[in-house]
């Protein structure tokens, strides 16, 4: 009973770190005036609770409307796990606002849940914590608690990590395939899967059945591609459909040079998304090359393999506008930062959790406002 207590305390004190913090700021932003919305509102969204629509700005109202109209050739960029469940939230009489709301905050509780089974495996208890901590207050954690799909596929990421390590294979290949239905970096999770079974063959010496099980990724993806040419006659129409929300190609450098210029270039009235781009970039790449590099970290490989292919893949897009557009959000999912910051030694660590406080609270507050899009 007392490690069971211990476990919900673990997690628990975390989660009310970061539920205080996001709630305060969202209850001050109400007393911020807004700016008009600066991107698609869905028209078919009626009203709900007011602090419920704070959470609901730029890609949520693209979810719910996916969810309440259907795909068409734009919103089809996005991926379908978010949509059914809106969809199945509407189907029950709820909100979908609502309905999406709590969807993912209770994905945002389960994600605790699911970092704290797997760090604990292999990390001491305060090691585990202090990522948790770490996971808490990242400056755009509150894309947890808006209608996004941060929440959702970590969670299912990590409980693909989760069954990997107990090698139940089948369970992992299935929640590796809903994550890779919920985003297409889900895809990599066949990688770690590969990895950690390529460990156990060479130790047994024999493969199994169970190989199969890493077809499931990429048959979801298929699945998803079938569909994409039935609905709007292509089958990578959610890959072309990127050029319409300004993506486009580029190197991961020549992005984070652009970046730079571009601060300095507006400083000292650089919006501050772009700022936070270039400053969680930067501590992002830091952190995953100390990992690699200094064996005082202790990491398994194929967490630094999944860890390098969600920073890295995100990397090569760009838009004219933004240059690190969205990675901000995207580093967030990027779960084994959060050991090597539990790692720091305690005034490094003191000093990321008070500077991130302050952030997190203000990533929030400008977020609910339509003052900033991550």
């Amino acid at each position: 009973m007392n490690g069971y207590s211990t476990q919900i305390k673990v997690i628990g004190l975390p989660i009310l770190l970061h539920s205080a913090i996001v709630i305060a700021a969202t209850v001050l932003s109400m007393y911020i005036p807004e700016q008009a919305p600066a991107g698609f509102v869905n028209p078919l969204l009626s009203p709900t609770y007011p602090f419920v629509e704070k959470f609901i700005k730029w890609d949520a109202h693209w979810y719910t409307y996916a969810a309440q109209q259907g795909y068409d050739s734009q919103s089809i960029v996005f991926f379908p796990v978010i949509i059914l469940l809106l969809r199945g939230a509407g189907q029950l009489g709820i909100h979908v606002g609502l309905g999406g709301f709590i969807i993912c905050n209770l994905f945002a509780v389960a994600s605790f849940a699911m970092l704290y089974l797997v760090l604990r495996r292999d990390f001491s208890d305060k090691v585990v914590q202090r990522a948790l901590y770490a996971y808490a207050v990242m400056p755009t954690s509150f894309f947890l608690n808006s209608i996004y799909t941060e929440s959702i596929f970590l969670t299912l990421s990590l409980t693909c990590i989760y069954f990997t390590r107990q090698k139940k294979w089948w369970l992992a290949g299935i929640f590796a395939a809903l994550a890779a239905l919920t985003r297409n970096l889900g895809i990599f999770l066949m990688l770690f899967m590969l990895y950690e079974y390529i460990a156990e063959y060479w130790q047994q010496r024999r493969p199994a059945f169970s190989l199969l099980a890493f077809l499931l990724p990429p048959l979801g993806l298929l699945a998803f591609m079938s569909y994409n040419f039935w609905r709007v006659g292509s089958a990578v129409a959610f890959i072309n459909g990127q050029r319409e929300w300004g993506r486009q190609f580029e190197y991961p450098w020549v992005n984070m040079w652009n970046n730079i210029r571009l601060v300095e270039a507006n400083f000292p009235h650089v919006q501050p998304g772009v700022l936070l781009d270039s400053f969680l970039v930067a501590g992002c790449l830091a952190a995953l090359l100390s990992m690699s590099l200094m064996r005082r970290f202790d990491i398994r490989i194929s967490y630094l393999i999944v860890g390098w292919f969600w920073f890295l893949i995100p990397m090569f897009s760009t838009t004219a506008w933004f240059p690190l557009y969205s990675m901000s959000r995207f580093i967030l999912v990027i779960f084994p930062i959060y050991v090597g910051i539990g790692r720091l030694p305690d005034l490094c660590f003191y000093g990321y959790m008070i500077l991130n406080v302050v952030l997190l609270s203000l990533c929030t507050i400008g977020f609910t406002g339509w003052h900033w899009l991550g």
